[in-house]
């Protein structure tokens, strides 16, 4: 019995080798169906793009246009020492760059701004508009320009 048993695996193993290894149809129809599809394929040839350089003829203004547009706009000096002068304090701020992005939103509705830089004890930059000789005259800007910014200015002294 168990020599039949050990005769058929080896026969069976014969019969496998022998075998003449040939495809199915169903191993070639996947294969015909892609050659198929690769032949419907256009291939497309994509044109790069051109880039073509545009020169912008120069705009030449003469000075005095210049110098109008700047008054227009206005200005940001910084003191950088005092000059015992009055100053009409808009704003105080710890950061330097917020003192200047207040200042710059300033000089959008035609004012001329001064930022005066933390001196003696204080940590403040200053934003203010306007500077005077002597403290009456700023007390009258002062009074001037409150309804404008709501009471919220006052005089310094740098």
């Amino acid at each position: 019995m168990l020599l039949l048993l050990f005769a058929t695996v080896i026969g069976i193993a014969l019969l496998n080798m022998t075998k003449d290894p040939k495809p199915t149809i169903k191993m070639e129809q996947p294969l015909l169906v892609e050659a198929e599809v690769k032949k419907e394929v256009k291939k497309e040839i994509i044109p790069e793009p051109v880039i073509e350089e545009v020169i912008e003829p120069e705009v030449k203004t003469d000075p005095p246009e210049l110098k109008s547009v700047l008054q227009a706009i206005g200005a940001i000096s910084v003191k950088g020492q005092p000059l015992d002068k009055y100053y009409l304090i808009v704003a105080s701020f710890l950061d330097n760059d917020l003192a200047f992005d207040y200042a710059e939103k300033l000089i959008l509705s035609g004012s001329n701004v001064i930022i005066i830089p933390p001196f003696s004890t204080s940590k403040l930059t200053r934003v203010a508009l306007l500077e005077y000789e002597t403290l009456d005259k700023a007390n009258i800007g002062l009074d001037k320009y409150k309804d404008e910014f709501d009471d919220k200015l006052w005089v310094l002294k740098y």
